[in-house]
């Protein structure tokens, strides 16, 4: 993992791993709040019933959408993450300023604004030609970025899914 705090060059946000869902980030969430301060990262795998592998990439993508904080192995929420935690309904709505900023939701969001819309096949070979790939086999790759998409893009209200399965940009007065 790259460094993250102030890298100056062109400051873009690492890519939304692949294997993390929205549900697992909102228990990593909730039980982090519910616990106190601040918890070991250790006894929250514990607490979440998983092992410290499974909760690496959820915590790096909670650190990612900027919910949670780690120092030292300690886990604490971040002012966002408390507000998050507080918010009854439509958690993952609260991030979609900040999905729209990261891959593969930036490029997904910008061929479906130019072509009305857009496969998981045609986001996946648009940031492969800018080196972006979760998997190195290719329909693994497509694979991914159409889960990553359904999982998150939809529930946070950036995209829906059409029946002839292409994403489509949500009608947002903005």
């Amino acid at each position: 993992m790259g460094d993250r705090r102030g890298e100056p060059e062109g400051r873009k946000a690492p890519p939304m791993p692949g294997n993390v869902r929205a549900g697992q980030v909102i228990s990593l969430v909730e039980v982090t709040g519910g616990l106190g301060s601040s918890i070991d990262a250790s006894r929250l795998a514990d607490e979440l019933g998983a092992d410290i592998a499974v909760l690496l990439p959820i915590l790096d993508t909670a650190e990612l959408l900027g919910l949670v904080k780690s120092e030292k192995g300690d886990i604490s929420l971040t002012e966002f993450g408390h507000r998050f935690q507080k918010t009854s309904k439509n958690k993952v709505r609260l991030l979609t300023d900040l999905l729209a900023r990261i891959e593969p939701f930036r490029t997904a969001l910008d061929l479906a604004a130019k072509q009305g819309s857009v496969s998981a096949e045609e986001v996946s070979e648009a940031l492969n030609e800018k080196g972006l790939t979760w998997h190195h086999e290719p329909e693994l790759n497509v694979s991914l970025v159409k889960t990553i998409l359904i999982h998150w893009a939809i529930y946070a209200g950036l995209l829906k899914y059409n029946k002839g399965g292409r994403f489509e940009p949500m009608k947002r007065g903005r």
